[in-house]
């Protein structure tokens, strides 16, 4: 039993790693699946079907080399597994050979090792079963990280004016931004845009323009104040801001069906 439990240890301190890496990278591959089942029809008629191809075949590859290890390193425990088993059924073969006296019975031998291999095959199977849910809990920690994560305030009874806002006009006053475990992305940002005004923002790529679109929406925790038309969002319940503004994102959708059906359903 203490060199199965070992076995189980050496095998459970790299399975759990391996199982997590499975499936990370298995669900890539069942979305890039249903993206292309959803989007066939702009597939074909952009003639991307090898694009598509090459790129699932990069995301199956990484997958099927995870699985590939799990069920390898799976293998290589069951093996270890009998072959203590077997070491062990060999020395005590060995010691009725070795202590042989006239009192010992053949019976009592085939006894004592019919005995041993229902202990081990139990052992095994202990063995096998603690480690194959030791694995699968890997499952179980993505659900409790989605449970932990910090929800957004619920509806309140902060409402704004029903014809807010008027004028549209944006105010930023020592804002600061940063994302979780990151560096500050927006430090002491104040400006000012008018009403009716139409601005561009240029900046290198992480210099914090998109920030601006998650700290107007609060997608993420902010100090400082933003006001709209003299109102500052943050008394606002987000499903009041959120209905209030609109915006483009600078991400391409692929819509299913044709453009016909989607400009005219």
């Amino acid at each position: 039993a203490i060199f199965f439990y070992i076995a189980r240890v050496i095998y459970l301190a790299s399975a759990q790693n391996i199982k997590r890496i499975e499936g990370i990278t298995r669900a890539p591959a069942f979305s890039h699946v249903s993206a292309a089942l959803s989007g066939l029809a702009t597939i074909r008629s952009s003639d991307a079907e090898s694009m598509i191809t090459k790129e699932f075949d990069s995301i199956q590859d990484q997958h099927t080399s995870a699985w590939f290890l799990f069920l390898t390193t799976s293998e290589a425990f069951g093996f270890y597994l009998d072959l203590i088993s077997v070491i062990f059924l060999i020395v005590l073969t060995f010691q009725f050979l070795i202590f042989n006296d006239e009192t010992t019975l053949g019976g009592d031998v085939g006894l004592v090792i019919s005995q041993s291999l229902t202990l081990t095959g139990l052992l095994q199977y202990g063995a096998r079963q603690t480690a194959e849910v030791a694995s699968q809990m890997t499952s179980v920690e993505r659900i409790v990280q989605y449970i932990r994560v910090d929800k957004e305030e619920a509806l309140s009874s902060k409402k704004p004016e029903r014809d807010w806002p008027k004028r549209g006009e944006i105010e930023f006053e020592n804002v600061n931004l940063s994302y979780i475990g990151g560096e500050p992305v927006l430090i002491n940002l104040s400006f000012t845009v008018k009403s009716g005004e139409k601005i561009g923002i240029v900046g290198r790529t992480g210099a914090g323009k998109s920030s601006l679109i998650a700290a107007l929406f609060r997608l993420a925790s902010t100090e400082g104040a933003i006001k709209v038309d003299g109102v500052n969002i943050g008394d606002i319940a987000l499903h009041d801001l959120r209905s209030k503004i609109s915006i483009i994102p600078q991400e391409p959708v692929l819509f299913s069906a044709s453009l016909r059906q989607n400009l005219d359903p």
